[in-house]
């Protein structure tokens, strides 16, 4: 034990019952926010404070503690795992409890508890004070282990920490929060160095162990866990290895539309959506050397639809956004976390995504942002601290940009002294004119300036255009790849609350015009960054989607306004 009591227990009279329980089965979950209608429930609730402290720690998980519930003075004994543990609770005296309290000192927890019925269930609300402050915790309590895995959460539960020590009652009680949420150090390579640290090191287990061993391949949507990691493991080990998707384990839309009839709204890119007891079983058969019938999910349908039999392998890759849930995680012999930034994972969603569906590049992003980046946030980054190592494999965009399929050619010449009027007389024909505001902005991880990069987004009217442009290629003219595509206010909204920060402002008041077969812009232009506008003067811009500018018909066109090829400026305003 951690302290001596300053007297025995045994030493105490109690006075009144004593409870035992020979099983506490419970779950724990991290809340992050509390949605407004649950806010309101809580104001008509009446919260218990509690106050508890502990007189003993054993190494092994047994404890005794003292608590005061309200006006109540409760000694308890636990002994066993967590989740399903013995317990001796004693009511004592509120004097029984102030002496045992003195020796508690440095072991202590303070929280306000709310009760709130769900189902068949009743959530234990804890918010707690002190050290804690800030921390809050769902706790549900079930009447067997059965009830306890068929459990929904609701939609509103964060990670759930129920096998997590940092989050046991005792150690809560001994850290403050602050050190209780410090990660440990986890090594972290390369895609190439990454994938042969992992190879190593499942050759030396299976080196070591009979039976298969569990590769478990966590981490972002788009940030190339299948197809840069796992694939490539499957890859090397040939026939000895199988790779197991967890989106075949999804539950299926008939589970979402059932779930949502009681008020519990999921969406695709949470746990719950999987079932986890189901692949938890596969993984433990699969280790033990037993086949197992896998399901195969219908993304058409959103079903799952049959099965797949499947024998053990000497490897078993399982790859899948919750690799690494704490539900999952110790059936892993290698845990492996592959690693993006925001800004890259959004590119690389929007490139395959609208390769692979077809879907509109704004409803993707619009998806991304209000759905996929904040279950990000919430249910997979926080596995990342499960790893035994994390593979960064960044957006490489001298790469991947030119996945776009789309070039953007541009030159541009100073023009003070044309005006429109010269345009006329050079035989220009005017189209029509516009103002451009191009907001630019850094994600959150990297400058873009470094990577040769520029993400904007324009107002030009009523229409909103977010545009992308990948680093420059080595050309005559200005060519580098590029997508863009138009937003709503809203999507905007939303895809700033998670990218980054504006850098620069760039204001054109754009005439546009053609001639000799090539439309131009005439712009006057002004860099605003700071808070400070500058003027940065008028230009001709000449652009094209091809892959260059007619030779001859680009001469005629200079030649007209007397512009010279030499003069020709690559910069883009923003790079002014």
């Amino acid at each position: 034990m951690e302290e001596q009591l300053s007297f025995p227990i045994k030493d105490i009279q109690f006075e009144k019952s004593k409870k035992e329980k020979q099983e506490e089965i419970e779950r724990k979950f991290l809340i992050d926010s509390l949605p407004e209608e649950i806010k309101e429930e809580l104001k008509k609730s009446s919260p218990e404070e509690i106050r508890q402290g502990y007189i003993a720690l054993e190494e092994d998980g047994a404890e005794v503690r003292i608590r005061q519930k309200g006006d109540n003075f409760y000694q308890t004994i636990k002994s066993g795992e967590k989740g399903q543990r013995k317990e001796i609770e004693i009511e004592i005296t509120k004097d029984q409890f102030e002496k045992l309290w003195e020796t508690t000192q440095g072991k202590r927890i303070e929280k306000t508890r709310y009760y709130l019925p769900y189902g068949n269930h009743t959530i234990e609300l804890d918010f707690y004070k002190g050290d804690n402050e800030g921390l809050i915790l769902a706790e549900v309590e079930f009447s067997s282990q059965e009830a306890r895995e068929s459990f929904t959460p609701p939609s509103w539960f964060g990670r759930e920490v129920t096998e997590d020590e940092n989050y046991y009652s005792r150690n809560l009680a001994i850290k403050s929060e602050k050190e209780k949420t410090k990660q440990k150090e986890i090594p972290e390579y390369n895609l190439e160095e990454g994938i042969n640290y992992v190879v190593d090191l499942a050759r030396e287990k299976m080196s070591e162990k009979q039976g298969p061993i569990i590769i478990e391949v966590a981490g972002g949507s788009a940030s190339g866990k299948t197809s840069a990691v796992a694939a490539k493991l499957k890859e090397i080990f040939g026939g000895e290895a199988i790779i197991i998707s967890m989106d075949d384990y999804y539950r299926g839309k008939t589970f979402m539309e059932q779930e949502e009839k009681k008020g519990n709204i999921l969406n695709w890119d949470q746990p719950e959506a999987i079932n986890l007891p189901l692949l938890k079983e596969h993984l433990q058969m699969l280790k033990e050397g037993k086949p197992i019938e896998k399901p195969i999910y219908d993304f058409k349908i959103s079903e799952p639809k049959g099965t797949e039999h499947l024998e053990p392998r000497k490897i078993i890759i399982l790859e899948g956004l919750f690799s690494l849930n704490d539900e999952i995680k110790d059936e892993g012999d290698i845990r492996v976390f592959v690693d993006i930034g925001t800004h890259g994972r959004i590119l690389r969603r929007l490139l395959r995504d609208i390769e692979r569906t077809g879907q509109r590049p704004g409803d993707i992003l619009k998806y991304f942002s209000e759905i996929v980046e904040p279950m990000h946030e919430k249910y997979v980054l926080s596995t990342k601290e499960n790893a035994d190592l994390i593979i960064q494999n960044e957006y490489s965009p001298k790469v991947e940009a030119e996945r776009s399929g789309f070039h953007e050619v541009q030159l541009k010449f100073r023009a003070e002294e044309i005006d429109s009027e010269k345009l006329r007389k050079a035989g220009a024909e005017r189209l029509g004119s516009t103002q451009q505001i191009d907001n630019y902005y850094n994600p959150k991880d990297r400058n873009l300036v470094e990577t040769e990069e520029i993400l904007r987004i324009s107002e030009e009217g009523d229409k909103i255009i977010l545009t992308y442009k990948g680093p420059k290629s080595v050309s005559e003219f200005r060519r580098r790849p590029k997508f863009e595509f138009e937003i709503d206010k809203d999507t905007e909204n939303k895809f700033l609350s998670i990218y980054g920060g504006k850098v620069k402002t760039i204001i054109k008041k754009r005439e546009l015009y053609q001639l000799n077969g090539i439309i131009f812009s005439l712009d006057e232009v002004y860099k605003q960054e700071e808070g400070e506008k500058e003027e940065l003067g008028k230009f001709i811009e000449i652009r094209s989607s091809g892959e260059k500018i007619d030779g001859k018909q680009f001469e005629e066109f200079l030649a007209k306004l007397g512009l010279r090829k030499e003069d020709g400026i690559k910069q883009s305003y923003f790079e002014m």
